[in-house]
């Protein structure tokens, strides 16, 4: 076990350091990011907080009621009423939308399908469309009214209207339910790619460029051990430090996230992991056949980084173009990333394993090809030495 206890005299003391500031980097990002991810309701729209102005010209009892219904769901704020300073409000977000309902409209309203209220906003807010939406509806609600109980007075509509608009119904989005650890897990794991990537990398491409070295291959040449024993203590050794690495990583998985391995979807998460760090390891060995010492690294973090961005494991794939994800399907790390949003969508459940096979089939596919390639390109370099 010669060429297997040189390997682990090499490994503490050239890559602890790099193990431990990429694991403490890792760590604390993906603590931030679990952390964050749950509190942030970013995707939570309140027209309150919408400053709008209402300039009411009619006075009816329809545009009245308007006006109190656009003000109590949003921010009202006073202006002046003519066209400059309507302007200047809008320039300095004094005030983001402005409904302007002129004289006649409950007239025009009841007598016609004609639009006559008129809008200004700021330009590309999304809040004024928002507001457009919410005007509408109650134009619509009021429309409907006025066609069906022709009879019944605009006092009357106006206070159906309100009522109907002020009844809510509860959503439940069943992906947030389904478990806020089976989402940070799989944030958690999709960002592991590009880490454990970049890791092994630099730390089996550069053991591997040690013991590629020509002086040394020599010198273990005339040891007397056998080329094939020698070779079977390196990848055996490889593996060993790959299979701790990983390890490492998956009880780091737990403890950030507060998740349980009790659950199908954890035990589906490590599977996948597994065979990833099989494909970083065919990967290092590929890098390390034709890399030198001084383009390891760069190498390494080009690939790691480029691979991980195509892949989808910093950007949702559903945020991908479809360019990009045809490019992804020749990227081991894209159908990595593809089954962890699998196992996140369907839960702990085996009702839907055939694209999760389908995905980690693909990976080992890659790998054993990124591993031919290596080993041949090793062999080339050997009988030319």
């Amino acid at each position: 076990m010669q060429a297997f206890k040189l390997f682990y005299k090499i490994v503490p003391r050239k890559f602890l350091g790099v193990f431990i500031i990429y694991t403490i980097i890792f760590v604390g990002l993906m603590t931030f990011f679990t952390k964050s991810g749950f509190t942030q309701g970013d995707d939570v729209f309140e027209l309150s907080e919408v400053k709008v102005s209402v300039i009411n010209n009619d006075n009816s009892t329809l545009a009245n009621g308007l006006e109190r219904y656009i003000n109590d769901i949003s921010k009202p704020v006073e202006i002046k009423t003519d066209e400059e300073s309507m302007k200047d409000a809008l320039f300095f977000r004094e005030t983001e939308f402005i409904v302007i309902i002129p004289e006649g409209f409950e007239n025009k309203f009841t007598a016609s399908d004609q639009q006559v209220i008129q809008t200004m906003s700021v330009p590309d807010s999304a809040s004024s469309e928002y507001a457009k939406t919410i005007i509408d509806r109650y134009l619509n609600t009021a429309k409907v009214y006025v066609l069906a109980e022709p009879e019944m007075s605009i006092q009357e509509i106006n206070d159906m209207v309100l009522n109907d608009l002020s009844m809510k119904a509860t959503v439940s989005l069943y992906d947030h339910v389904q478990s806020n650890n089976l989402s940070s897990l799989n944030t958690y794991f999709n960002f592991l790619s590009y880490i454990l990537l970049a890791m092994l990398i630099s730390m089996i491409g550069r053991i591997m460029l040690i013991f590629n070295n020509k002086d040394i291959k020599m010198r273990n040449y005339c040891a007397p051990l056998s080329s094939n024993r020698y070779n079977y203590q390196l990848i055996f050794s490889n593996l060993l430090l790959a299979f701790i690495v990983w390890i490492i990583f998956v009880i780091l998985s737990f403890i950030v996230t507060n998740a349980t391995l009790l659950q199908t979807s954890s035990f589906l998460f490590i599977v996948n992991s597994l065979v990833l760090t099989i494909v970083c390891i065919s990967i290092s060995f590929l890098v390390s056949s034709f890399a030198t010492k001084k383009s390891i690294d760069p190498i390494g973090n080009c690939i790691s980084l480029g691979l991980s961005f195509l892949g989808g494991s910093f950007v949702p794939q559903v945020l991908l173009s479809d360019y990009l994800k045809t490019i992804g399907t020749f990227n081991p790390i894209f159908w990595y990333v593809r089954v962890n949003d699998t196992i996140a969508s369907t839960g702990n459940t085996y009702s839907t394993l055939e694209p999760i096979i389908y995905g980690i089939l693909v990976q080992l596919a890659f790998a054993a090809a990124l591993l031919a390639i290596s080993l041949v390109i090793i062999k080339q370099k050997r009988q030319a030495h």
